[in-house]
């Protein structure tokens, strides 16, 4: 250790000699106390360094920031203990310009010494809510490994930022066990955080199908959201000043365990299940707390309401509600792509016609595809294989093929197995239909997939619409 506490100064005195500077003339150029550069360079024992000393050192001499962080790491530590003072601004730091070899010989060292998880969850948060969340996550996962206890809300807060984290997933089986991982600890954390959480499940479970959990974890959501509103009114009556913390309106939360549920039942075709839910949010003027923004959800929830009544109308056949719904759609351009969903798959399961829909939304079709989102990939993809099934059951051959070729290729970047065996089940039921030029593409198309299974590549919010 004494060696390399002499390395990181002897450098310093290297390089003062070669610029020419004494104490008092580097101490000028590097803004540092000259007493506190002497103590650092010649005291006996030498005073450790600060991470803001190290990097004026650094500015002073010309060279890049780090240049002598791989030398600072002993500066963190002695035999007895470790300096949080200097190794969380230090950790911080690496992970913030990619120090990545600093890192990992800091947390090879620290988990040598009694209670360092402390340090790394406070390294995590502090990474974590300045956005750094990747930067944050090889903290949190070396907590999470690492915690003897289980139940411990510090493990159950780790486990939702890695959660939390996974929003880009696009691959399904890694968002599975993301749920299956995370669902244990739900129960644990603060409240505000339990919120998000369940939010996310939810969320999480609709882009996997999965339509029973989905309910499960809405009626968790809408009971908290519940409790806390309660909660939050006698605070408010009694005039006490703490106030949850939450990253959004509570309203939304509210609002969001009925649509869920109500999304969930739909789903699983309990239609009439379904209306009462989407009655819940339809007008939440009477909730009590709400700010500007709450205000906004109120208004978007009663247009979501609107919009879900017209979705189940015609998941009922109600072929009566398609004017007024065309026309709602006119006026809501957001609503168009889950509300062409609907319209198409009722059109195929009660047979009747939507072509003149389709004719009055082309235009918008064309732009879908910017949609890229996890959410608007899987409407496109039900769009287009619901589309290609209805062009296709009224003999129109070509067009048809060559949207369901459309729908493999989303549903291959859904990494949905059971849509692309649809998908596939579908061309080759109508192949002899399909033009040589569209065997070749879907013949591509398959050869590229099996590609990607032998190299696998992990690649992948929600509005209000079911």
């Amino acid at each position: 250790m004494e060696a390399k506490l002499t390395t990181i100064r002897s450098e310093i005195e290297k390089h003062l000699s070669r610029s020419g500077h004494n104490l008092a003339s580097f101490a000028k150029v590097s803004g540092l106390n000259r007493g506190s550069l002497s103590a650092i360079l010649h005291g006996n024992p030498p005073k450790p360094m600060s991470l803001g000393q190290l990097d004026a050192v650094t500015r002073a001499f010309g060279f890049p920031e780090g240049w002598l962080y791989p030398l600072y790491v002993d500066e963190c530590f002695s035999e007895e203990r470790i300096s949080r003072r200097r190794i969380e601004p230090f950790l911080i730091r690496c992970a913030e310009i990619g120090k990545q070899h600093c890192i990992e010989d800091v947390l090879n060292r620290i988990m040598e010494y009694p209670k360092p998880l402390g340090i790394l969850y406070s390294v995590a948060e502090k990474l974590f809510v300045n956005g750094k969340i990747q930067e944050s996550l090889v903290f949190y996962k070396i907590i999470v490994d690492n915690e003897m206890d289980s139940y411990s809300e510090r493990m159950a807060i780790c486990q939702y930022r890695i959660f939390k984290s996974l929003e880009s997933l696009v691959d399904k089986e890694e968002q599975l066990r993301a749920v299956i991982t995370f669902e244990p600890y739900r129960g644990r954390l603060p409240e505000n955080m339990q919120l998000d959480g369940l939010l996310k499940l939810a969320n999480v479970c609709f882009t996997l199908q999965r339509w029973k959990d989905m309910g499960k974890y809405a009626d968790e959501l809408r009971a908290l959201a519940n409790a806390i509103y309660r909660q939050e009114l006698r605070r408010k009556n009694n005039r006490r000043d703490e106030e949850l913390d939450l990253s959004r309106p509570l309203v939304l939360y509210y609002a969001q365990g009925y649509l869920l549920k109500a999304t969930a039942l739909t789903k699983l075709e309990r239609y009439e299940e379904a209306k009462k839910y989407t009655a819940g949010y339809a007008d939440l003027n009477w909730f009590e707390i709400l700010d500007e923004e709450g205000r906004e959800v109120v208004k978007d929830f009663s247009l979501f309401a609107v919009a879900n009544g017209f979705t189940l109308e015609m998941l009922m056949g109600n072929k009566a509600a398609l004017p007024a719904y065309s026309a709602f759609l006119a006026n809501n351009p957001g609503e168009i792509l889950p509300g062409l969903v609907v319209i198409v798959e009722s059109a195929n399961r009660y047979g009747f016609s939507v072509d003149k829909v389709l004719a009055q939304f082309s235009r918008e079709m064309v732009r879908f595809e910017q949609f890229m989102d996890p959410i608007n990939i899987d409407r496109l993809y039900r769009l287009r294989y619901q589309i290609s099934m209805y062009l296709l059951d009224r003999g129109q051959y070509n067009q048809g093929v060559e949207t369901i070729l459309q729908s493999l290729q989303l549903a291959i970047r859904l990494n949905g197995a059971g849509n692309i065996i649809d998908c596939v089940t579908l061309f080759e039921t109508y192949r002899h239909f399909a033009t040589e030029q569209q065997q070749k593409k879907y013949g591509e198309t398959l050869k590229e997939l099996r590609k990607n299974e032998e190299n696998p590549v992990n690649g992948i919010q929600r509005s209000g619409i079911i």
